[in-house]
């Protein structure tokens, strides 16, 4: 039995990282057999530093396809190693962590469509080989992000592709506006005609 003292992984929530690099984690990963048979949608609701974002990122490392090959480094010595679902590493993965969204309010929602597509642009590139010689340069072309996810959709469905997505920290730049602009400024990003959640 070893005696070597793992490190804890203060401040990281990539899940990868934690486990390549031997930092010490606590297995949660048991409840994705839970998860896959209660819902298709899914509502994490706890506080602060309750590893969440580390769970969503244990979730990210399962289910993309591309981390197929790294399952037996990444999971061994876990539950689902020895109980994997019919659903690990199948597929594509589309990650938003919307912590990443920040500064005033005026600029808010131009940062938040300039975030989603640069991430959308990413995940054309990372599964283009999935898809077409070219998907990813006609995903990086299309200005509107409304209409990068729409083709992205549309190709995933003629493909036989399936998707996957995880929303971190959906509510942190609105929480932003709530606390440094109040509550009137917060209803007019969230609630009116130019609502952001409306639009993506």
């Amino acid at each position: 039995m070893s005696n070597e003292v793992k490190l804890l992984p203060q401040g990281i929530n990539d899940f990868g990282r934690i486990r390549r690099e031997g930092y010490y984690y606590v297995d949660k990963t048991m409840y994705i057999d839970t998860i896959e048979r209660d819902s298709s949608y899914m509502l994490i609701v706890r506080p602060r530093r309750f590893g969440k974002s580390l769970f969503l990122s244990m979730l990210e490392y399962y289910y993309d396809i591309k981390e197929k090959d790294n399952f037996d480094t990444l999971f061994s010595g876990l539950y689902v190693h020895e109980h994997p679902t019919k659903w690990r590493n199948y597929y594509q993965v589309l990650t938003l962590d919307f912590s990443q969204v920040q500064g005033e309010s005026e600029h808010l929602e131009q940062k938040f469509y300039k975030y989603c597509g640069n991430r959308l642009d990413e995940f054309a590139v990372k599964y283009e080989d999935m898809y077409y010689p070219g998907f990813a340069d006609d995903i990086k072309n299309e200005d509107v992000v409304s209409e990068k996810i729409n083709k992205i959709a549309v190709r995933a469905k003629a493909c036989g592709n399936h998707l996957y997505l995880i929303l971190d920290e959906y509510d942190n730049f609105t929480n932003t506006v709530w606390s440094l602009k109040g509550e009137n400024v917060y209803k007019s990003i969230t609630h009116g005609e130019e609502k952001v959640q409306g639009k993506f």
